[in-house]
């Protein structure tokens, strides 16, 4: 697929902030092309243009220019589904960000994260693929500030980025901008990125309590040596979680669960499933409910679940459903 698309999850709360600020959040949706179901649904796949759309005519309609800065403050990285779990095992800030950069094409391609080293520390730049026709302000300062909230839980008390470079000018008023990434903001520079310092690269990173160290052990390391039987309801969450949004490869779930891609193929078959049949059955659900629910096309709901061909995804549809997505969609 191309991984030009972000699950509807990126909007949540948006519906809520808009109609605070005295906005329409539906009429909002309708001008950027988001299906009224992504505000209320959060596993829809959307064109990230749309969202990036979404965001700035939310801001407009609003007239708030901190409208991405607001959003962030209701969201959080979890939107990377399984690849957050990732990141928050990793031993240090520096590491879980090289995680971050190394595997974001897993989550999308429709922006990408890159890592740019200096003596003292190390930008970390977010760019979209694809500005919409509107800009990229909102789409830029609500990721940036959503890292921000993610690296504030690992950080001492009132910690602030050394510095924030925009490629964007500068709004008339900075004080939101201030009290999100603090004083050392450049706008007008040639990317988009973080600035952090070596002190803060070196902190550890710990998920808070025992409970959810020993949740996330459970859930996606597979410690203890689970049953088969829950390996394969381990992998059908991982799978249903990034299905939509990248290739979705044993190598990528192995991964992901730490686990060799055989090893991960002999526990599935202990407990008599194969990974081909969880992703079938998975490509099967989503595919009835993007047909019923999305207004995507029959060849971008196909281009999403890893068709090549729309004749193929049809043949799948009907063997799956019994009846064609077309008749069904009618």
């Amino acid at each position: 697929m191309s991984g030009y698309f972000l699950p509807s999850y990126t909007l949540k709360g948006a519906a809520e902030l808009i109609a605070e600020l005295g906005g329409d959040p539906l009429a909002v949706a309708r001008r950027a092309a988001i299906p009224a179901a992504a505000l209320r649904q959060p596993d829809i796949p959307l064109q990230a243009r749309c969202v990036g759309a979404f965001f700035e005519h939310a801001a407009a309609a609003c007239g708030c220019r901190g409208f991405g800065l607001r959003m962030a403050e209701r969201s959080s990285m979890a939107v990377l589904g399984a690849l957050w779990v990732l990141l928050r095992n990793a031993g240090t800030v520096r590491q879980m960000l090289e995680d971050f950069a190394a595997n974001y094409a897993l989550f999308t391609s429709a922006a990408s994260v890159s890592l740019r080293r200096s003596g003292g520390g190390l930008f970390v730049c977010w760019d979209p693929a694809m500005a919409p026709a509107g800009g990229s302000v909102q789409s830029v300062e609500y990721v940036l500030a959503v890292i921000c909230s993610e690296l504030r839980g690992f950080c001492p008390p009132a910690w602030q980025p050394a510095g924030a470079l925009f490629r964007h000018a500068a709004p008339a008023q900075a004080d939101d901008h201030q009290r999100v990434f603090g004083p050392q903001l450049l706008f007008n520079q040639d990317c988009n990125a973080l600035f952090l310092d070596n002190a803060t690269l070196d902190l550890p990173v710990n998920l808070r309590g025992s409970g959810s160290r020993r949740l996330t052990a459970a859930a996606l390391r597979l410690e203890g040596g689970p049953p088969d039987s829950a390996v394969a309801t381990r992998v059908e969450g991982i799978v249903r979680a990034l299905l939509a949004f990248a290739p979705c490869t044993l190598e990528d779930v192995g991964r992901i669960l730490g686990m060799a891609p055989r090893t991960l193929q002999d526990h599935l078959k202990a407990g008599g499933r194969s990974f081909k049949q969880i992703k079938d059955a998975v490509r099967a659900d989503l595919a009835l409910k993007y047909v019923q629910q999305s207004a995507l096309s029959l060849s971008e709901i196909a281009d999403i679940l890893g068709y090549a061909e729309l004749s193929n995804f049809s043949r799948s549809f009907r063997r799956w459903h019994g009846r064609t997505a077309t008749a069904l969609r009618a």
